[in-house]
């Protein structure tokens, strides 16, 4: 197994791309640190899942989230997944400093805060390719509402980039995916009503050359993939995952 007895922690575990991630990690023997607000779903994972309940909009939550790791972990870990994130559909016109800073909080000061905080964990792996993998989104890459969300993706992916060249010893990795089925389109930040979640879905599906929306299943796989000794030369990269819609778009 790729994973086994490694020292996995992710952010947003406890639903969509976070949790399908996590049931992978722990499929291949792993032991995750999983964080999140509401863990109903995460119930029969076992052993191998440890929950923490942390709000990654906040930075004194962040730092007793890392005290955690470390004294759970002995010291050290293996791989940081960053993949909480807010879907925020507040239009350019109607601009809001809380709006701003509420996607600012999650999709960029979080990873960074919590990169720099476990770099010196990362260091202390044994596994001899300690990294991190961060989701983004293909929203990095285009040049449409909603602004706060195509900004704070792509200043990610920037972020990512920078990072692998000044901590040196781990390598760090983004993932861009289209479209997937997941619940963030239905939560705070969004709240797209189901109608027009299965209509956004619909149209997805016809222009993609593959003729449907991914699942979070796919995006896991991407990630373990990243994660892995499989992938040794790839750092600094944002790895698209959409079925070829950036084509099409």
């Amino acid at each position: 197994m790729r994973f086994q007895d490694y020292k996995v922690v992710i952010t947003g575990a406890t639903s969509g791309i976070g949790l399908a991630t996590v049931k992978q990690f722990i499929a291949e023997g792993a032991t995750v640190i999983g964080m999140g607000r509401n863990f109903d779903q995460t119930k029969d994972l076992g052993d191998k899942f440890i929950p923490f309940k942390c709000n990654v909009r906040n930075p004194e939550e962040i730092d007793n989230a890392c005290a955690f790791i470390e004294e759970t972990f002995g010291g050290s870990i293996d791989v940081f997944v960053n993949n909480a994130g807010l879907g925020s559909t507040t239009p350019l016109t109607a601009m809001t400093h809380e709006a701003f800073m509420e996607n600012v909080s999650l999709n960029l000061e979080a990873p960074i805060l919590f990169v720099s905080k476990l770099y010196p964990l990362l260091l202390k792996s044994d596994k001899g390719d300690p990294n991190v993998v961060i989701t983004a989104s293909l929203a990095s890459r285009t040049y449409s509402e909603p602004v706060l969300y195509c900004v704070t993706k792509a200043a990610v992916v920037q972020f990512a980039k920078i990072a692998c060249n000044i901590l040196r010893g781990i390598r760090i990795n983004t993932v861009s995916p289209g479209v997937i089925k997941t619940p963030i389109f239905g939560r705070e930040g969004t709240m797209m009503p189901s109608e027009a979640v299965d209509a956004m879905y619909a149209g997805s599906a016809q222009i993609n050359p593959v003729g449907r929306v991914g699942e979070p299943e796919e995006v896991a796989e991407l990630i373990c993939f990243l994660a892995s000794n499989e992938s040794p030369y790839m750092n600094g990269s944002d790895v698209i995952i959409d079925g070829g819609s950036s084509t099409v778009l």
